[in-house]
């Protein structure tokens, strides 16, 4: 009951519950990397998210169109960014990159392009060797009676050694396909930190594929970092793929020359060149194995 004095609305107003209300301005929501039209082939930035200083960015390097012995192909080159930035407490500690390739439309798996050859297969920095050592005892008694007791020498005999235990930045891939697939259609790629030196995964990475193609195709591009990362960092939204159409390059031709590339024939250099340049961790050069 109100007291002398005391408005009604006022009290009732006084014990209602405090609610404060969330709205989520739409206006203001970042969206994925899309495509201007169903003809903006080759576009420059495939991904991009941001998370305060850090950042991770895929960006296509080049797009040329040649032969594979006597199959039609296609080389695609990218270029994979994890910014550190200003942050102190976080890092890049690994990243998963899945590229899926797909004919246009999609839905046909048959007509899905073909990856032919890809890489880097695998890099390793020099790495941290760390020695351990390890000891073990085992006592066994001759006992002899003595009485209601039990008593005796001891026997006692032990082992020890020591090992090394290499620690290393690491990079690998392999192409994939799921079981719709005859010949495998993805690449995937994994970033690992030296586990010792706790000093993150490499600043950039660079990595082609060539595949087996005649027919307009699409590429999507997933890159994964660690949980937090992937929680929070903006923006939430798919990116759209990266369209590609035949005879329609970008960049820089890997040869130069009058004629389609075979890219069958691209020697060790030249795939060098394709998936190592300046690709440096730190302190530590990253070498192809």
């Amino acid at each position: 009951m109100a007291t002398e004095g005391t408005p009604q609305p006022a009290l009732d107003n006084a014990l209602s519950p405090r609610v404060t209300p969330f709205i989520v301005d739409e206006s203001a929501q970042e969206l994925g990397q899309r495509n201007t039209d169903d003809q903006d082939f080759n576009r420059l930035k495939i991904t991009q998210r941001d998370l305060g200083s850090m950042s991770v960015i895929g960006s296509l390097t080049k797009v040329e169109y040649g032969k594979w012995a006597n199959e039609d192909a296609c080389l695609i080159s990218f270029r994979f960014q994890f910014h550190k930035g200003n942050a102190t407490m976080f890092r890049f500690e690994k990243a998963d990159i899945v590229i899926e390739f797909q004919a246009r439309p999609p839905g046909r798996p048959d007509h899905d392009p073909a990856v032919l050859q890809y890489g880097p297969k695998k890099l390793q920095s020099t790495g941290t060797t760390e020695a351990h050592g390890w000891h073990y005892t085992a006592s066994l008694s001759a006992n002899v009676g003595v009485g209601p007791a039990q008593a005796g020498p001891t026997l006692e005999f032990g082992r020890h050694g020591t090992h090394n235990r290499q620690y290393a930045a690491m990079i690998e891939s392999d192409d994939w396909g799921n079981r719709r697939h005859r010949r495998p259609n993805c690449v995937k790629i994994w970033l690992r930190e030296d586990e010792k030196q706790k000093d993150g995964i490499p600043l950039e990475l660079l990595a082609s594929v060539v595949v087996q193609t005649d027919r307009p195709f699409q590429a999507n591009v997933s890159v994964k970092v660690d949980s937090i990362f992937n929680l929070v960092a903006w923006p939430w939204s798919k990116d759209d793929p990266l369209l590609l159409q035949p005879g329609v390059n970008f960049g820089t031709p890997i040869r130069e020359t009058t004629t389609a590339t075979d890219f069958s024939s691209l020697t060790v250099e030249e795939w060098r060149q394709l998936v190592t340049p300046d690709l440096d961790f730190r302190q530590t050069a990253l070498i192809s194995s």
